[in-house]
């Protein structure tokens, strides 16, 4: 790690780990395997520029994360492959009690035709209430947008409340870019949330949310955690 100075930021590293795969349920065919155990190493480059303006529960300001990654595997189903993503976050204070909170994440990788593929829809990642990894894609263009509001401030506690809509596009493994703009591929949510918050201990924040498709047989659930989505 490398502090330029306040603002910017870098990081060099690497990885070794081992991805574990079993099926469980839905489409396949011959060419997928029921069970899969790769090692894989992954050389990573992060560069953040953090201009965020914290005063307890509210945060100003522009951020931006840019992470670049390759990663190399023994097993052909899983060929090597190179990923980058960025994220983008810009928040505001709106009024006394209430914060604006935007990120929008732009990524591609290699674009391999594998059930495998790096990016994925997930409720503890880009698309609350949407499901667990429900699908995977090699190109990915997600904007989550959300209203915080202070219900409660008493002491060191804080109780807030926040209306959000996430929504995003995939590209599917070995398609088109234009694969961003097919509706099959577009996930759009909205709904409700509160934060459990203690102002004197950085990010001990524990989160509840509720997400709901806007579009027809979507998905709908909880979504737990610690520390704001984004």
């Amino acid at each position: 790690m490398y502090e330029l100075d306040f603002h910017n930021h870098f990081e060099l590293g690497v990885n070794f780990f081992t991805e574990d795969y079993e099926y469980v349920a839905g489409a396949t065919n011959s060419s997928v395997p029921l069970s899969l155990k790769v090692d894989k190493i992954l050389y990573k480059l992060i560069y953040k520029y953090d201009n965020l303006d914290y005063s307890y529960q509210y945060v100003s300001g522009f951020k931006s994360i840019l992470n670049f990654q390759f990663v190399t595997s023994e097993n052909d189903l899983n060929p090597n492959f190179v990923i980058g993503w960025n994220d983008f976050l810009y928040l505001k204070r709106l009024g006394k009690k209430g914060n604006w909170a935007n990120r929008l994440r732009l990524g591609l990788s290699t674009n391999n035709d594998s059930p495998f593929a790096p990016f994925s829809v997930d409720n503890n990642v880009n698309i609350r209430g949407v499901g667990n990894v429900i699908d995977r894609g090699t190109g990915s263009i997600v904007l989550n947008s959300e209203f915080r509001y202070t219900v409660l401030e008493k002491g060191w506690f804080v109780l807030q409340g926040n209306a959000f809509v996430d929504s995003g596009s995939w590209r599917n493994p070995g398609g088109e870019l234009s694969d961003f703009a097919d509706s099959d591929n577009i996930k759009v949510y909205s709904g409700l949330g509160v934060r459990f918050i203690h102002k004197k201990i950085f990010n001990a924040i524990f989160r509840i949310d509720y997400g709901v498709g806007l579009s027809n047989d979507s998905s709908r659930g909880f979504v737990f955690g610690i520390g704001q989505y984004f």
